[in-house]
């Protein structure tokens, strides 16, 4: 038995010597209130108190379906030619990229945690690798996210904008012609530019808050701990693989004996 359980461990230092060591790294994110970008947030300091700047888990949850996009991952693959890292062949390219992205999706763990955190975690055969993996899907996580509230701002002043053009172009057309027939405004007419000139007023107003908010875009998430480098491998791990082939090349042959003994009696 001794001479079994020896020879199994010789058998598994041999395979873990010509195993590649892998190293981790690991960001932890926590989602943003999605209410921040509201401009009264801004601009009312009465109700700022009333807003967290943490967000729900349905916020996390949305980060999260963004961070495991397809998209993303091809976008990581061709960023750091993870086709040459993972040494696959093919003829075809999309093939090749597909294969890559299988991979590092074998590699790369996005989880949310009990504390309403997400972890993402990802192994490779190179530390440096592995940090930058993980820090650039946080980039471009915060990137789609961010410009998705962005995005929508921008048509609502895009919006404004051409309201207040063509209320613009009312009121002128109006004051032309009062100034070429050289009358005095009468009360309807007087209540027409009056309110042409308060509508104005008002969008131009909401314009120039959804301006602010385009120029003051509210975080997607904050970032509590950003991927370094790891400092020695993770997997294999020597120590604990080594204690379970002994332990289980033991329990074999005590099952061995057991049977053995057995047939014999028999």
């Amino acid at each position: 038995m001794l001479l079994f359980v020896m020879a199994s461990l010789l058998v598994a230092a041999i395979t873990l010597f010509l195993v590649p060591k892998q190293y981790h790294s690991s960001s932890l994110l926590v989602s943003a209130n999605p209410s921040l970008a509201d401009k009264s947030h801004m601009l009312n300091q009465n109700i700022q108190g009333l807003y967290s700047i943490f967000g729900s888990g349905d916020d996390l949850e949305r980060i999260y379906g963004i961070a495991s996009m397809d998209t993303v991952f091809k976008q990581l693959v061709d960023e750091f030619d993870l086709v040459t890292y993972y040494k696959l062949k093919s003829e075809d390219p999309n093939r090749l990229r597909r294969k890559a992205v299988l991979d590092l999706r074998d590699d790369l763990s996005i989880q949310k945690t009990e504390l309403s955190q997400l972890k993402i975690t990802v192994f490779t055969k190179d530390a440096e690798l592995s940090a930058k993996i993980v820090n650039r899907i946080v980039d471009i996580t915060r990137t789609k996210e961010e410009s998705i509230w962005k995005s929508g701002n921008e048509k609502m002043l895009l919006n404004f904008n051409k309201s207040i053009d063509s209320l613009g172009k009312v009121y002128q057309a109006i004051a032309n012609k009062i100034k070429s027939d050289n009358e005095n405004l009468s009360q309807l007419e007087l209540t027409k530019i009056n309110s042409l000139l308060e509508q104005i007023h008002t969008q131009e107003k909401a314009a120039g808050e959804i301006k602010l908010a385009i120029d003051n875009n509210a975080p997607a998430f904050y970032v509590l701990e950003t991927a370094v480098p790891a400092a020695k491998s993770e997997k294999p791990n020597i120590p604990e693989v080594l204690i379970l082939t002994a332990l289980i090349s033991w329990l074999f042959c005590a099952m061995a004996l057991l049977i053995y003994n057995r047939e014999d009696s028999l």
